[in-house]
């Protein structure tokens, strides 16, 4: 008895929680698939691989075997990435748009990148090299070269008539040389770490164009470059000032694009659009290697001890055998896909689209199948949305598709569209509705799409829609808010107290209607929208730190007890309609550069989708309980049973006296984790927990229209 009444205290004591977790108590957001992409550069450093992308941040292997790859996205302000070096102490990185940045910022056990760009008037950087721990150079686009002695704390211009105004597109060290070349002047070098710099040209490479990557052998003391007139190598690299290159393009097709070169001694390895090349740097004769490989457009390849890893657009990445090439897929974990569109349902269904088609998983994002059969615009899908059984998906060019079994099969639904350029779809309980590409509004019925603008003003920029009773309510972006009875009418506007009209997205939690805006974080009005309230600022600590704007949402979302919302990097909850607002889980992990369009859930887990890298998703037990005591009503919980009790996880709900009506259930362990979560449960008289809780005391909690109860259970 003595240990029931301290397990029945600890339940209770639960209810007094009240978002009370710090970040630091969620487990992180973990990549959801589906997984490739492209690689813009790699290096290789000691035990560890480093990618860089061309949208999608930069990623790590510290598995000597390349079986799986860790995210480094969070700090970064561009996904662009250009240029990687590793100083023996600190990771860099180049951005095509931001500048550099370092990656050796902390809390507690997270890392993250911090940027570096004092002194620096190009922020288009285009090569990097690592002198020792502390000084680097670095080459921009336009913008010459820069050099700091300082780990990037503070840079200075490296002045100098043949460097000036440059494009400087590569960096080597060639022992105690530095190399570069720039895009269009040739190859150039220094010996006294980048201050002074003598022409290392000649007719094959001086003032010709295109010039992009070179690559220093220190077996054989060549350096191989890459430009608009071929592929050239130069003997005695570190020493020599007199080039005379050599032209070293035997075996290579014709009309091939030389993206990058790389060696590991004793071979050399191009990659192009025609697939990956080697030869012997003894007698350069270039034999096609892509066995294995599912295209031929090779953004990269570097060698890493006796392995070698190229990357193939879209595709991901790929390892071989340096010595016997043959290639095969190492995407673990690598999710630099562009994502236009998510939906999950149920306990495991999620469903992505992407640059490379739709992916549908069964298994809770384990795995995923491709879902393109009959969907002709496959790789233009803007939006998916589950409609009762079926899976609507909206396309740039070809309209709107149904699919009657989760993605296996698809058929176009466009009778009564003329515009199929179609940006949303939306979906009530019972009835359907598309948002089309010149702002049109339309509403599905059995006779096909019949246009809905009536009462819009004309230059209205919907982008948002949610239903609560009989009504619907739109968002805009500029107009604010409207709403309309489903069944018919006209919008009228509803934006008292809306002091930001760029609404972003609306939804429901059933007792209040919400507003995201762009610039002015969340509004809150009662079911009637006839006044809306500045819910509490839109902000949390690790996105601050960041420099991420919480003001500015993207999506919103109900359940769980939960409204959630969206920014760039970010996921926001409340559990109070908008007083107060938590971290929707740990936010390192999710990218500080891309945009988070979509919010969904499963029965146990939240999910969003990112703009370049794919699907996020995070439990929904790492939130804290949200029922605190204020929010529970004692007349609704007197008027509530539960029958029988204790039981063996079968049991019915008993609303007695009340004609409230009941929008969800939650069943809490007695540790606060929700272990079961059912919205609009259809049949009151039937509720079982699911088969894997074991026997206990529990919380169920009663989201009703009129407020919440609060009920123990014992499961025996």
């Amino acid at each position: 008895m003595h240990t029931f009444k301290k397990q029945l205290l600890h339940v209770f004591t639960l209810l007094t929680i009240f978002l009370l977790a710090s970040n630091t108590l969620f487990a992180h957001f973990g990549s959801k698939g589906p997984f490739g992409g492209s690689v813009s550069v790699a290096i290789a450093h000691d035990s560890t691989v480093y990618l860089g992308t061309f949208t999608g941040g930069v990623y790590e292997s510290t598995n000597s075997t390349l079986t799986a790859w860790r995210a480094r996205p969070v700090g970064l302000g561009s996904g662009q990435i250009t240029a990687l070096a590793h100083s023996g102490s600190y990771l860099f990185a180049g951005t095509a748009d931001d500048g550099v940045y370092i990656f050796n910022g902390y809390i507690g056990s997270d890392r993250y990148w911090n940027k570096i760009n004092n002194g620096l008037a190009s922020l288009q950087i285009r090569s990097l090299v690592a002198l020792d721990s502390i000084t680097l150079l670095v080459g921009t686009a336009g913008g010459g070269l820069y050099k700091t002695t300082n780990k990037g704390a503070t840079w200075t211009s490296v002045s100098s008539p043949s460097l000036n105004g440059k494009n400087i597109t590569a960096l080597v060290k060639a022992a105690n040389r530095i190399v570069l070349t720039t895009l269009d002047g040739g190859v150039f070098f220094s010996t006294d770490n980048g201050s002074n710099w003598t022409s290392l040209n000649d007719a094959h490479t001086l003032n010709v164009g295109g010039t992009v990557s070179l690559s220093y052998n220190a077996a054989t003391n060549e350096l191989a470059v890459i430009n608009n007139n071929g592929l050239f190598v130069l003997a005695n690299a570190s020493t020599t000032t007199t080039a005379n290159y050599t032209a070293a393009q035997a075996g290579l097709p014709t009309g091939i694009a030389l993206r990058s070169i790389a060696n590991n001694g004793t071979n050399w390895y191009l990659a192009t659009d025609q697939g990956v090349f080697t030869t012997t740097t003894s007698l350069v004769s270039w034999t096609a290697t892509n066995a294995g490989l599912p295209g031929t457009d090779v953004t990269a390849v570097v060698n890493f001890r006796t392995d070698l890893i190229a990357g193939v657009r879209k595709e991901g990445i790929f390892k071989s055998s340096a010595n016997n090439v043959g290639w095969v897929r190492r995407n673990t974990n690598f999710n630099n896909l562009a994502t236009y569109a998510m939906e999950a349902s149920g306990d495991k269904v999620i469903i992505a689209a992407t640059e490379n088609g739709v992916f549908v998983s069964r298994d809770l994002a384990s795995a995923y199948v491709r879902a393109n059969t009959g969907l002709t615009d496959s790789l233009n899908v803007t939006y998916l949305r589950f409609f009762g059984a079926n899976l609507y998906a909206s396309t740039r060019n070809a309209g709107i598709f149904v699919s009657a079994d989760t993605g296996r099969t698809w058929q176009a639904l466009n009778s009564g569209l003329i515009n199929l350029n179609i940006k949303k779809i939306f979906a009530s309980n019972t009835d359907l509705y598309l948002l089309d590409s010149s702002n049109g509004l339309f509403h599905y019925a059995s006779s096909g799409w019949t246009s809905i603008q009536a009462g819009l003003p004309t230059n209205a920029e919907p982008t948002s829609m949610t239903f609560y009773g009989s009504k619907v309510l739109l968002g805009t972006l500029g107009q604010g808010v409207f709403t309309r009875e489903a069944a018919n009418g006209s919008w009228s506007a509803a934006n008292t107290g809306l002091s930001n009209l760029r609404v972003t997205s609306v939804t429901t939690n059933g007792s209040k209607i919400f507003a995201g805006t762009d610039g002015a974080g969340v509004f809150v009005a009662e079911p009637d929208a006839s006044n809306w309230n500045q819910a509490a600022p839109t902000s949390i600590a690790h996105t601050v730190t960041m420099g991420l704007d919480g003001t500015k949402i993207q999506d919103m979302g109900y359940y769980a007890g939960y409204v959630f919302a969206s920014y760039q990097g970010g996921l926001l909850a409340t559990s109070n309609n908008g007083s107060t607002w938590i971290a929707g889980g740990n936010q390192f992990n999710l990218p500080s550069y891309t945009n988070v369009w979509k919010i969904a859930f499963v029965t146990t887990r939240v999910f969003v989708s990112t703009e370049h890298n794919s699907l996020y998703s995070n439990a929904l037990s790492e939130l804290p309980v949200v029922s605190a005591v204020n929010d529970i009503s004692q007349t609704l919980g007197a008027a509530i049973g539960i029958s029988p009790n204790p039981n063996n996880g079968h049991f019915a709900i008993q609303m007695k006296d009340t004609n409230a009506k009941v929008e969800a259930v939650s069943i809490f362990d007695n540790t606060g984790k929700l272990v079961q979560y059912l919205a609009k449960p259809s049949d009151l008289q039937d509720i079982r927990v699911s088969a894997t809780c074991p026997a206990g005391i529990y919380l169920v909690r009663i989201q009703t229209n009129e407020g919440m109860a609060v009920k123990k259970i014992i499961i025996e």
